[in-house]
């Protein structure tokens, strides 16, 4: 019977952790099989790709986005890249006067700044830094009646400006083009109504006197994408910017990753949700960028699933080859849409499977080292504590980037010489802090199976008394005989304690903190030890004692 109860639970118990290992929900990242199946959509169909939203704008006469994204469906092999490869060479030799905007503008038509034909779509910035073009676009906008726009004329007049020379200046080429082109932004309605107060706010008040550093970021913001974008795909990212610090972020963002301009610009369009993109890569500054390419990779549901969870891809390794096999990769594709559902609900799921787990493997060892003959509650509770620190330790080492330092210390900023070294020395500190922090995982690791090591050595050495042909008092004498041997939990606890001290009395002390956590293992399995286990068992043997005696 026994040999039956210990088999069953060893089998009840691996079968649940395999479970919960198979479950694909963490605390701190998004599993990459569940962003895969978010862009596939919940019902078996795709959401939109880059290439599908690429053939869209080409629909509505709008080739600058269409080519941004194929640039991005290409560098990412997305399927069907020609199709759209295709519909964009045909459309340029169809609309010639169409190309040099980036598709339809009218509003630019009618200030007459770009040439009737080109090859390639042309940034807004650089058709507006020559002089001729910029006189137009200003004598245009002279004529409209908006107030927003008027005052952005009169920035031009500003000779207080910090980050740029003034616009009426010999070298005021930069800041007049950022200011024509900010205004005829404003002309066209691309500007959110919460982006279009803040930014006239700041205007007005910068020709009244005000501090213009604020408004001069904003220009510098706008120049910075007007180089990289053209007009109609400038228009277009602007939809989905609806505060000063998102455009902050993605001009940040584009600056230092100038290579990865199509990406993110492919992102914010792809998902409609620049405030999210922002945030995510200013979040993630080290790994955002190549979470989201993956996410790109998959459709327009990967991208929104990924900016709505904000947190980073984790790529399984070992267990893409596991759920290869059935019936692991049946219960696993059954977990995954549940994940996209609730992922609060199957991280219950997954960490219920692995306390009922965990509690099955310490009753097998319960089992096999019954050295008590009290009541089950007792015995249970002994386990369930037992079970607890087990599948403490446990989900620790399971959880992806549980251990990992938050990387929003190192956002994206302008790269200027005096901030390269204290960069360089933070992103340093970074990846030390980051292996560190495995090595700490793994010390609490290998002392908790230390520690449990011993309890389960003390459990044995009961059984072993309990089972000795003697009387109650000479079991009783030999119990007292083995008192160290069931402090010794408390005893390594202590020894890694000074041992943690030394190490960080000669600069070694991150690495070895979490020794520390040796000491509370063994105070937890020394009082469960002797308050469940030693202490019963005294008692039963004092009474046997008296009554031989």
């Amino acid at each position: 019977m026994k040999r039956f109860l210990v088999a069953t639970c060893l089998i009840c118990g691996a079968l649940l952790l395999c479970c919960a290992l198979l479950v694909p929900a963490h605390f701190r990242a998004l599993d990459a099989a569940v962003i895969e199946s978010a862009g596939k959509g919940r019902v078996g169909a795709s959401t939109p790709t880059l290439v599908e939203e690429g053939i869209t704008f080409l629909s509505v006469e709008k080739l600058g986005p269409a080519k941004v994204l194929f640039r991005s469906a290409q560098a990412e092999g997305v399927q069907r890249s020609a199709l759209l490869s295709g519909g964009i060479a045909q459309f340029t030799r169809e609309n010639p006067s169409l190309v040099a905007l980036g598709g339809a503008a009218p509003l630019l038509d009618n200030a007459e700044v770009a040439p009737r034909s080109a090859t390639e779509p042309q940034p807004i910035v650089d058709l507006l830094a020559r002089r001729v073009p910029r006189e137009k676009a200003f004598q245009f906008l002279q004529q409209s009646r908006r107030p927003g726009v008027q005052h952005m004329l009169q920035n031009r007049a500003l000779t207080n400006t910090i980050l740029f020379p003034p616009a009426m200046s010999s070298s005021g080429q930069a800041l007049d083009a950022a200011i024509l082109t900010a205004a005829l932004l404003y002309q066209g309605d691309h500007y959110t109504a919460t982006f279009r107060d803040a930014f006239e706010y700041l205007a007005m008040h910068a020709n009244r006197g005000a501090d213009p550093g604020p408004l001069e970021l904003i220009y510098l913001d706008l120049l910075s994408l007007g180089r990289r974008l053209d007009w109609v795909s400038l228009t277009e990212l602007m939809k989905y910017v609806d505060d000063i610090a998102t455009l902050r972020d993605l001009a940040e963002a584009m600056r230092a990753k100038d290579d990865a301009v199509a990406n993110i610009y492919s992102a914010v369009v792809l998902s409609r949700n620049g405030n999210g993109v922002a945030k995510y890569l200013t979040q993630f500054s080290e790994t955002g960028l190549n979470d989201l390419s993956f996410a790109l990779r998959n459709g327009r549901g990967a991208v929104e699933l990924l900016l709505k969870q904000q947190q980073r891809v984790y790529y399984a390794g070992l267990r893409q080859k596991v759920v290869g096999y059935d019936p692991f990769g049946a219960f696993f594709y059954q977990m995954v849409p549940a994940v996209i559902n609730s992922q609060v609900g199957t991280l219950f799921l997954k960490y219920l499977f692995l306390g009922l787990g965990a509690l099955c493997l310490t009753r097998a060892i319960g089992f096999l080292t019954a050295s008590l003959e009290h009541r089950f509650g007792m015995r249970f509770a002994a386990d369930s504590v037992f079970a607890l620190a087990f599948a403490f330790v446990v989900a620790l080492s399971i959880e992806p980037f549980i251990g990992a330092p938050s990387q929003n210390i190192l956002p994206f900023r302008l790269q200027l010489p005096t901030l390269a070294s204290a960069a360089t020395v933070a992103k340093m500190q970074i990846i030390t802090q980051s292996y560190m922090n495995q090595l700490s995982l793994t010390s609490l690791v290998v002392f908790f199976v230390l520690q449990a090591l011993i309890y389960v050595w003390c459990l044995t050495k009961l059984a072993e008394i309990r089972r000795q042909p003697v009387t109650a008092h000479m079991k009783l004498k030999l119990l007292e005989n083995e008192d160290q041997l069931f402090d010794a939990g408390l005893y390594v606890g202590f020894v890694c304690s000074v041992i943690s001290l030394i190490l960080l009395s000669i600069g070694l002390g991150k690495i070895s903190m979490m020794a520390y956590a040796s000491t509370a293992f063994g105070i937890i399995f020394v009082s469960v030890l002797k308050i469940f286990h030693v202490r019963p068992l005294r008692r039963r043997l004092i009474m046997e004692s008296e009554t031989q005696s």
